[in-house]
Formats: C-alpha cells, sequence, structure tokens
C-alpha cells in the first residue's frame, strides 16, 4: 500500500499557473523579443556598436532566447502531465479495488487519495478537499480534467463521472475499464519509445550538414577565394564569386546553419515526443553546438 505522502512542489504549482496563463506567456515574450531586437538594431545601425556575430545571425539568436521561458514552461508541463498519466492506471485500479470491498464511488476515491502517485496525490487531494466541502462529485471531477487537460486524464476521470451516474454495482465496469485503459496507456508509452530514436536522426543531420559546411569553408571556399585574389583569370573563371569575401561566405553558412539548428529541434521535439515545446531544448543545444563549431573549426 502507497501512503507516502508527496511534498508540494513549487516548480509544479508555477509551471501549471503558467501554463494556464500560456498566451499571455507567449505575448510577453514576443514583445520582449521585439523591444530586443528593436535594441540590438538601433545599437549596431545607429550607435555603430559592434556585435559578437552578424546582425542578422544576433537577431535569429536573439528570437531562439526569447522562446526559452515559454517553451520552458510547456516542456515542464508536459513532463508533469507524462507523470499524471502514467500514474492514472494504477489509480483507477484503486479505485476499482476498494469499490469492489462495497465503498461508494466517492469513498473509494477518497480512499485512493492517501497512496503515492507522485504528483496526481497533489491533485486528488485536492479533489478530496473539494468533497468535504460538499462539491458535488461531478463539479470536482470537470474541474479536475481542466486542469489535467490531457487524454489519458479525460478518459479515466470520464469513466468515474459515467460511473457515478450509473449508480448501482460500478465495480465490474471499473474493471474492464481500468484493463482498457492500461491497455492503451501502454500503446502510447510504445509509440512515444518507438518515434524517439527519431530525434538522434536530426541530431545526425544537423551535424552533417555542420561538417560539411566546416570543410567547405576551411577548405574549397577559402582556396578559392584566395585563387581568385592571386591569379588575374580566376576572376573571370568563377564570376559568380568575383566580389565576395570569404567571411561574407561565412557568415552566410552560419546563418543558415542557425536556421538548420532551429527547425531541427524543433522536429527533434515533435518527432521524439510528439509536441513542438519539447524540442525547444533541442534548439537550444543544436545551436549552442552551431556556434561553437563554427568558432572552433572555422578559420
Amino acid at each position: 500500500m502507497r501512503t507516502r505522502r508527496s511534498g508540494r512542489r513549487w516548480t509544479d504549482v508555477g509551471v501549471r499557473e503558467l501554463h494556464e496563463k500560456r498566451t499571455e506567456v507567449y505575448l510577453a515574450s514576443s514583445a520582449a523579443a521585439a523591444a530586443a531586437m528593436g535594441s540590438v538594431v538601433a545599437l549596431n545601425v545607429y550607435a555603430g556598436v559592434p556585435l559578437p556575430f552578424p546582425l542578422l545571425s544576433t537577431l535569429l539568436l536573439v528570437g531562439v532566447a526569447s522562446m526559452a521561458v515559454p517553451g520552458g514552461v510547456d516542456w515542464w508541463f508536459g513532463r508533469w502531465r507524462e507523470k499524471i498519466d502514467d500514474a492514472l492506471p494504477t489509480f483507477l485500479s484503486d479505485v476499482t479495488s476498494n469499490a469492489k470491498t462495497g465503498f461508494s464511488l466517492t469513498r473509494s476515491l477518497e480512499m485512493a487519495a492517501d497512496n503515492d502517485y507522485g504528483p496526481l496525490s497533489k491533485e486528488l487531494h485536492r479533489m478530496r478537499a473539494q468533497l468535504s466541502w460538499g462539491i458535488p462529485f461531478e463539479d470536482v471531477i470537470r474541474s479536475e480534467l481542466r486542469r489535467l487537460d490531457s487524454r489519458m486524464a479525460r478518459r479515466t476521470f470520464g469513466v468515474l463521472l459515467e460511473a457515478n451516474r450509473a449508480g448501482g454495482k460500478v465495480e465490474d465496469m471499473l474493471e474492464a475499464i481500468q484493463r482498457h485503459t492500461m491497455e492503451l496507456h501502454q500503446i502510447e508509452k510504445e509509440v512515444r519509445s518507438t518515434l524517439k530514436p527519431y530525434t538522434l536522426t536530426t541530431y545526425i543531420a544537423v551535424f552533417i550538414f555542420l561538417g560539411i559546411a566546416i570543410v567547405m569553408l576551411d577548405t574549397f571556399f577559402a582556396g578559392l577565394i584566395s585563387t581568385q585574389s592571386s591569379a588575374a583569370g580566376a576572376a573571370v573563371a568563377f564570376a559568380g564569386l568575383e566580389g565576395i569575401s570569404l567571411s561574407t561566405i561565412k557568415s552566410a553558412f552560419f546563418q543558415i546553419a542557425l536556421v538548420e539548428a532551429v527547425i531541427g529541434g524543433l522536429g527533434a521535439g515533435k518527432l521524439g515526443e510528439a509536441s513542438f515545446a519539447a524540442g525547444i531544448k533541442h534548439v537550444v543545444i543544436l545551436v549552442v553546438a552551431t556556434i561553437l563549431a563554427f568558432q572552433v573549426f572555422v578559420r
């Protein structure tokens, strides 16, 4: 019997509240990004302040940085919701066991709240408190559905809602639904495990592009520009590059690599965890790797 109570973590509470106000968070981050970009342009173009990277690259990096807060909130909320989903089949099984011993559905849920289901335990304590205040069972369940906002929660608490409406002996129905919920949850876990290797594929694609870019810049383009500047006929042979400096080519490749890192990171999150928000951490990793690669390996 799991009877250890989990402590209340301020991170879970704060992130959940921010997620509920995610529209405001996205608007605030967008406004901050716009202000930062405007300041960068003003400082560089009008005040002549030098930038560590080309202007377009710097603006792209500011945009990526602005994604950190809303992306982090969505990612943390996704982790919290995943832990909730993992605990729901066990919770439903315990409610079913309590109902089999003759307790009512409401009492079975209150008893299950004493068990340890990780983050779900806090939600169950909240539900039990609301029931003790005399709030109707259906209102408590609907409120919880809005807070959890996941398919597994809708299935589990929807079953409890229908069982409460049906009345009578609900343990047989709960047992059947519990088995069905367990199977669905197992299928979802298998799907997530199957998709996660695609994250590695995205990393490989980005690093291959970086490798090709570094080799071309340090060998092909560097040699080409050197030949063009020293041989009189080279400008005719390579007229397409006439007047273009090596630093300009490096800047163009750097900007392309940054775009590749951002798109690849978001794609990795969508493929591996079915969420673009989960790709924010991959975006940060790939952008940092891109900056380091150009700083260390490009001469």
